[in-house]
Protein backbone atom coordinates (compact mmCIF):
# COMPACT_ATOMS: atom_id res chain seq x y z
CA UNK A 1 0.00 0.00 0.00
CA UNK A 2 1.86 3.62 -0.72
CA UNK A 3 2.12 6.04 2.05
CA UNK A 4 -0.28 8.74 0.69
CA UNK A 5 -2.99 6.05 1.01
CA UNK A 6 -1.84 5.44 4.50
CA UNK A 7 -1.86 8.62 5.49
CA UNK A 8 -5.33 9.19 4.15
CA UNK A 9 -6.86 6.10 6.06
CA UNK A 10 -5.02 7.54 9.67
CA UNK A 11 -6.75 10.75 8.87
CA UNK A 12 -10.03 9.23 8.00
CA UNK A 13 -10.02 7.05 10.94
CA UNK A 14 -9.17 10.19 13.00
CA UNK A 15 -12.05 12.30 11.81
CA UNK A 16 -14.28 9.29 13.08
CA UNK A 17 -13.58 8.96 17.05
CA UNK A 18 -14.21 11.74 19.62
CA UNK A 19 -12.20 12.38 22.81
CA UNK A 20 -11.98 14.61 25.70
CA UNK A 21 -8.61 15.57 27.35
CA UNK A 22 -8.06 15.27 30.88
CA UNK A 23 -4.15 14.32 31.73
CA UNK A 24 -2.20 16.73 30.37
CA UNK A 25 -1.52 20.25 29.89
CA UNK A 26 -2.75 22.19 27.39
CA UNK A 27 -2.00 25.60 25.64
CA UNK A 28 -2.39 27.55 22.59
CA UNK A 29 -0.25 30.07 21.05
CA UNK A 30 -1.30 32.69 17.96
CA UNK A 31 1.72 33.54 16.11
CA UNK A 32 1.40 37.03 14.15
CA UNK A 33 1.53 35.45 11.26
CA UNK A 34 -1.21 33.18 11.84
CA UNK A 35 -4.87 34.00 12.90
CA UNK A 36 -6.39 30.94 14.54
CA UNK A 37 -3.95 29.85 17.46
CA UNK A 38 -2.03 26.59 17.48
CA UNK A 39 -2.91 24.25 20.00
CA UNK A 40 -0.45 22.13 21.83
CA UNK A 41 -0.45 19.57 24.67
CA UNK A 42 2.56 19.39 27.40
CA UNK A 43 3.10 15.87 29.18
CA UNK A 44 5.30 15.80 32.74
CA UNK A 45 6.15 12.77 34.80
CA UNK A 46 4.91 11.82 37.82
CA UNK A 47 5.02 13.67 40.84
CA UNK A 48 6.34 16.97 38.72
CA UNK A 49 6.92 20.46 40.28
CA UNK A 50 7.81 23.71 39.06
CA UNK A 51 11.45 23.78 39.75
CA UNK A 52 12.01 20.76 38.96
CA UNK A 53 14.54 21.55 35.95
CA UNK A 54 14.04 18.36 32.68
CA UNK A 55 15.11 17.93 29.57
CA UNK A 56 12.31 19.43 26.42
CA UNK A 57 11.52 16.54 24.57
CA UNK A 58 9.31 18.13 21.31
CA UNK A 59 7.45 14.80 19.91
CA UNK A 60 5.43 15.24 16.34
CA UNK A 61 2.39 13.42 15.41
CA UNK A 62 1.28 11.67 12.09
CA UNK A 63 -0.57 12.33 9.30
CA UNK A 64 -4.54 12.40 10.95
CA UNK A 65 -2.89 12.78 14.41
CA UNK A 66 -3.38 16.14 16.24
CA UNK A 67 -1.90 17.00 19.99
CA UNK A 68 -4.65 15.00 21.50
CA UNK A 69 -3.22 11.98 20.56
CA UNK A 70 -0.20 11.24 22.98
CA UNK A 71 -3.66 10.94 25.44
CA UNK A 72 -5.69 9.35 23.15
CA UNK A 73 -3.85 6.45 23.26
CA UNK A 74 -2.80 6.11 26.61
CA UNK A 75 0.85 7.51 25.72
CA UNK A 76 1.15 9.49 29.24
CA UNK A 77 -0.26 6.67 30.74
CA UNK A 78 2.75 4.39 29.74
CA UNK A 79 5.28 6.54 30.26
CA UNK A 80 4.08 7.00 34.09
CA UNK A 81 3.93 3.84 34.54
CA UNK A 82 7.33 3.26 33.33
CA UNK A 83 8.88 6.32 34.93
CA UNK A 84 7.33 5.44 38.41
CA UNK A 85 9.01 1.87 38.21
CA UNK A 86 12.38 3.51 37.25
CA UNK A 87 12.76 2.12 33.74
CA UNK A 88 12.52 5.37 31.74
CA UNK A 89 14.05 9.15 32.68
CA UNK A 90 12.25 11.71 33.36
CA UNK A 91 11.41 14.33 30.65
CA UNK A 92 8.80 17.06 29.43
CA UNK A 93 7.41 16.48 26.10
CA UNK A 94 5.65 19.28 24.22
CA UNK A 95 3.43 17.74 21.32
CA UNK A 96 2.19 20.73 18.91
CA UNK A 97 -1.00 20.08 16.87
CA UNK A 98 0.48 19.98 12.61
CA UNK A 99 -3.04 19.28 11.32
CA UNK A 100 -2.04 17.68 8.44
CA UNK A 101 1.04 20.26 7.06
CA UNK A 102 4.13 17.71 7.60
CA UNK A 103 5.43 20.07 9.62
CA UNK A 104 7.05 22.49 6.94
CA UNK A 105 6.99 25.89 6.07
CA UNK A 106 4.84 25.56 3.07
CA UNK A 107 6.45 26.88 -0.47
CA UNK A 108 3.31 28.85 -0.95
CA UNK A 109 4.03 31.28 2.04
CA UNK A 110 0.59 30.21 3.36
CA UNK A 111 1.80 28.20 6.50
CA UNK A 112 5.38 28.18 8.85
CA UNK A 113 4.38 25.09 10.69
CA UNK A 114 8.08 24.82 11.45
CA UNK A 115 8.59 28.47 12.66
CA UNK A 116 5.61 27.92 14.76
CA UNK A 117 6.86 25.09 16.84
CA UNK A 118 10.51 26.49 17.04
CA UNK A 119 9.87 30.15 17.69
CA UNK A 120 6.63 29.91 18.98
CA UNK A 121 5.33 26.88 21.06
CA UNK A 122 9.03 26.12 21.93
CA UNK A 123 9.77 28.85 23.93
CA UNK A 124 6.70 29.40 25.35
CA UNK A 125 7.00 26.09 26.75
CA UNK A 126 10.94 26.22 28.37
CA UNK A 127 9.64 29.37 29.75
CA UNK A 128 6.68 27.78 31.79
CA UNK A 129 7.88 24.62 32.54
CA UNK A 130 11.65 25.84 33.37
CA UNK A 131 13.19 22.92 31.32
CA UNK A 132 16.75 23.01 30.95
CA UNK A 133 18.71 24.64 28.04
CA UNK A 134 19.05 24.14 24.61
CA UNK A 135 20.50 22.14 22.99
CA UNK A 136 22.63 20.06 24.92
CA UNK A 137 19.20 19.22 27.08
CA UNK A 138 16.62 19.65 24.18
CA UNK A 139 15.51 16.93 21.96
CA UNK A 140 13.27 15.55 19.15
CA UNK A 141 11.08 12.86 18.31
CA UNK A 142 7.94 11.99 16.03
CA UNK A 143 5.98 9.34 14.54
CA UNK A 144 5.25 8.59 11.21
CA UNK A 145 4.95 12.16 8.94
CA UNK A 146 6.19 13.68 12.74
CA UNK A 147 9.11 10.89 11.72
CA UNK A 148 9.69 12.98 8.71
CA UNK A 149 9.09 16.23 10.21
CA UNK A 150 12.06 15.53 12.61
CA UNK A 151 14.41 15.07 10.76
CA UNK A 152 13.93 17.78 8.66
CA UNK A 153 13.45 20.06 11.90
CA UNK A 154 17.10 18.92 12.47
CA UNK A 155 18.48 20.26 9.52
CA UNK A 156 16.66 24.03 9.82
CA UNK A 157 17.94 23.66 13.68
CA UNK A 158 20.56 21.59 14.28
CA UNK A 159 22.06 24.17 17.03
CA UNK A 160 18.52 24.10 18.91
CA UNK A 161 18.44 19.64 19.40
CA UNK A 162 20.89 17.67 20.28
CA UNK A 163 19.19 14.19 19.61
CA UNK A 164 16.40 12.89 17.06
CA UNK A 165 14.43 9.73 17.05
CA UNK A 166 12.40 9.21 13.60
CA UNK A 167 9.92 6.50 14.10
CA UNK A 168 8.11 4.75 11.20
CA UNK A 169 9.19 7.91 9.16
CA UNK A 170 9.12 8.00 5.45
CA UNK A 171 12.38 8.73 4.63
CA UNK A 172 13.37 8.37 0.63
CA UNK A 173 16.06 9.50 -1.12
CA UNK A 174 15.22 11.33 -4.90
CA UNK A 175 14.92 8.06 -6.69
CA UNK A 176 12.57 6.65 -3.81
CA UNK A 177 10.69 9.86 -3.75
CA UNK A 178 10.54 10.62 -7.55
CA UNK A 179 8.66 7.36 -7.80
CA UNK A 180 5.89 7.79 -5.31
CA UNK A 181 2.12 8.01 -6.80
CA UNK A 182 -0.25 10.33 -5.31
CA UNK A 183 -4.43 9.90 -5.52
CA UNK A 184 -6.26 12.36 -6.41
CA UNK A 185 -8.19 12.07 -2.35
CA UNK A 186 -4.45 12.54 -0.69
CA UNK A 187 -3.85 15.64 -2.87
CA UNK A 188 -7.05 16.95 -1.24
CA UNK A 189 -6.03 16.22 2.18
CA UNK A 190 -2.31 16.68 1.57
CA UNK A 191 -1.45 19.45 -0.75
CA UNK A 192 1.86 18.80 -1.67
CA UNK A 193 2.80 21.28 -4.73
CA UNK A 194 1.50 24.00 -2.20
CA UNK A 195 3.62 22.45 0.65
CA UNK A 196 6.70 21.35 -1.00
CA UNK A 197 6.81 23.52 -4.43
CA UNK A 198 9.59 21.94 -6.10
CA UNK A 199 10.69 19.50 -4.71
CA UNK A 200 13.74 18.54 -6.66
CA UNK A 201 15.69 22.08 -5.74
CA UNK A 202 18.91 22.08 -4.66
CA UNK A 203 18.04 23.02 -0.71
CA UNK A 204 15.80 20.07 -1.08
CA UNK A 205 18.39 18.14 -2.18
CA UNK A 206 20.73 19.30 0.68
CA UNK A 207 18.08 19.31 3.35
CA UNK A 208 17.35 15.32 2.22
CA UNK A 209 18.45 13.39 5.33
CA UNK A 210 20.37 10.90 2.80
CA UNK A 211 22.60 13.91 2.25
CA UNK A 212 22.09 16.15 5.58
CA UNK A 213 23.24 13.47 7.84
CA UNK A 214 26.28 12.79 5.37
CA UNK A 215 27.56 16.04 4.34
CA UNK A 216 26.22 18.22 6.67
CA UNK A 217 28.94 17.82 9.77
CA UNK A 218 26.59 20.13 12.55
CA UNK A 219 24.30 18.11 11.71
CA UNK A 220 25.69 14.59 11.73
CA UNK A 221 27.06 15.67 15.43
CA UNK A 222 23.55 15.29 16.45
CA UNK A 223 22.89 11.73 18.21
CA UNK A 224 19.94 9.82 15.88
CA UNK A 225 17.82 6.91 16.46
CA UNK A 226 15.56 4.97 14.02
CA UNK A 227 12.46 2.89 14.60
CA UNK A 228 10.04 0.94 12.42
CA UNK A 229 8.17 -2.46 12.82
CA UNK A 230 8.90 -5.45 11.62
CA UNK A 231 5.52 -5.30 10.01
CA UNK A 232 5.46 -1.80 8.80
CA UNK A 233 4.18 -0.97 5.71
CA UNK A 234 6.39 -2.04 2.97
CA UNK A 235 8.11 1.49 1.44
CA UNK A 236 8.40 2.74 5.44
CA UNK A 237 10.63 -0.29 5.87
CA UNK A 238 12.84 0.05 2.69
CA UNK A 239 12.89 3.26 3.01
CA UNK A 240 14.52 2.93 6.50
CA UNK A 241 16.81 -0.31 6.00
CA UNK A 242 18.58 1.85 2.86
CA UNK A 243 19.21 5.49 5.18
CA UNK A 244 20.84 2.92 7.76
CA UNK A 245 22.79 1.40 4.81
CA UNK A 246 23.65 4.69 3.69
CA UNK A 247 24.32 5.80 7.73
CA UNK A 248 26.84 2.71 7.90
CA UNK A 249 28.74 3.24 4.50
CA UNK A 250 29.31 6.90 5.59
CA UNK A 251 30.28 5.96 9.00
CA UNK A 252 27.67 7.91 11.04
CA UNK A 253 27.03 6.58 14.26
CA UNK A 254 23.66 5.86 15.04
CA UNK A 255 21.16 4.16 16.97
CA UNK A 256 18.44 1.37 14.91
CA UNK A 257 15.94 -1.02 16.37
CA UNK A 258 13.22 -3.08 14.44
CA UNK A 259 9.85 -3.41 16.58
CA UNK A 260 7.53 -6.04 16.53
CA UNK A 261 4.37 -4.87 14.99
CA UNK A 262 3.11 -2.55 12.29
CA UNK A 263 1.84 1.01 11.59
CA UNK A 264 -0.13 2.15 14.50
CA UNK A 265 0.16 3.54 18.52
CA UNK A 266 -0.41 0.16 20.45
CA UNK A 267 3.38 -0.78 18.49
CA UNK A 268 4.82 2.76 18.63
CA UNK A 269 3.36 3.25 22.81
CA UNK A 270 5.84 0.44 24.17
CA UNK A 271 8.78 1.60 22.29
CA UNK A 272 8.87 5.14 23.70
CA UNK A 273 10.84 4.01 27.01
CA UNK A 274 12.98 3.15 24.47
CA UNK A 275 13.06 6.48 22.29
CA UNK A 276 12.88 8.86 25.81
CA UNK A 277 15.98 7.03 27.46
CA UNK A 278 18.13 7.50 24.18
CA UNK A 279 16.74 11.09 23.71
CA UNK A 280 17.86 11.90 27.05
CA UNK A 281 21.12 9.87 27.82
CA UNK A 282 23.73 12.14 28.22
Amino acid sequence: MRITLILLTCCLLSACTTFKPEALDYGAVTPSDKRTPMHYGVYTPPNWELGERLPLIVFLHGGGGSHLSFERYAADEFLDREINAGRVARAIIVLPNGDNGFWENWADGSKHYRDWVLNEIVPTVRQDYQTLECPKYCHLAGISMGGFGVLRFAYFAHDTFSSVSAISAPIFNEEQAKKQKTSFLVKLLFPFKRIFGDSYTEEFKRSNPYNAWVENPSQAKMRLQLLWGSNDHKRIIESNEAFHRRLNEANVVHDHYVYNGGHKWRFWVPNLGRVVNFLVDE
